[in-house]
């Protein structure tokens, strides 16, 4: 079992190509229990895929993937869903069913499990989403009366609802303006630190990163480029992450 400063999830030479062509070769990194690891790059640089292969979505060509020590690359079934539901997920668009009310889509798992009944659920969506600063009376609106940052906000509610202890976030702040962004990324900090989460996310923003993680990594065509703290990143003179942060500069400039 993983402790304090002892890794929760180790990744070994991991290796994906599709059609012959590597995507992933050779990823290694380790996210210690209760740390915050940020996989940083550009579009393309291989941090999808090693959170799909992390998460089981996508079986790795070779390489190795543990958590709390266990090997998790063979698991299948049953098996699979047990990790998984030590899971919780922030999706890049929310992924928020638009037919449902807010505080249906934050119990959703634990309605599908019938953990909970429908009084039950609504009363902790109602406490989730005051945990990411949304009033109750949001939890009757239906995701297309939300903002973007709401539904951020709401999304973010749905992956700490099960108490997760491992939150896994598919760039967080995607489509938000600087200031939401902030925000949302503030709420992420705040809310893994009181769960006592290990948290694992990927984004292409580095103030993002900057901002929720204890290390970045940061891909480069499918390999790792660079491992720091997010102190370190900024006067690295490392070349790619040199070139990175110069063209993540220019696009935020012409936005």
């Amino acid at each position: 079992m993983s402790g304090p400063n002892n890794p929760k999830i180790v990744v070994r030479g991991l290796c994906k190509s599709f059609d012959g062509e590597p995507v992933l070769d050779g990823v290694d990194l380790s996210v210690d229990d209760g740390g915050s690891l940020v996989l940083l790059g550009e579009s393309g640089s291989g941090k999808t895929l090693t959170l799909k292969c992390i998460m089981g979505l996508v079986h790795p060509d070779s390489g190795a993937i543990h958590i709390d020590g266990q090997d998790t690359v063979s698991l299948r079934g049953r098996e699979r869903d047990q990790l998984l539901s030590r899971c919780g997920m922030l999706f890049q668009q929310s992924a928020l069913f638009d037919s449902l009310p807010v505080w249906h889509n934050v119990a959703f798992r634990q309605l599908q499990r019938k953990e909970l009944n429908d009084g039950q659920a609504h009363d902790m969506a109602v406490q989730c989403l005051g945990s990411v600063g949304l009033a109750p009376s949001v939890a009757d609106l239906l995701p297309s009366e939300l903002s973007g940052g709401m539904q951020k906000r709401v999304g973010l509610a749905r992956a700490i609802a099960s108490q997760p202890e491992i939150i896994l976030l598919d760039e967080p702040t995607a489509g938000l303006d600087p200031i939401m962004s902030n925000v949302i990324a503030s709420l992420i900090v705040r809310n893994v630190r009181d769960l006592g989460a290990t948290a694992l996310s990927i984004t292409s923003d580095i103030n993002t990163a900057i901002k929720i993680a204890d290390q970045i990594v940061l891909l480069h065509e499918g390999k790792v480029a660079w491992t720091g703290t997010p102190d370190e990143i900024t006067h690295s003179n490392n070349p790619v992450v040199e070139r990175f942060i110069h063209k993540w500069k220019m696009e935020r400039a012409a936005a």
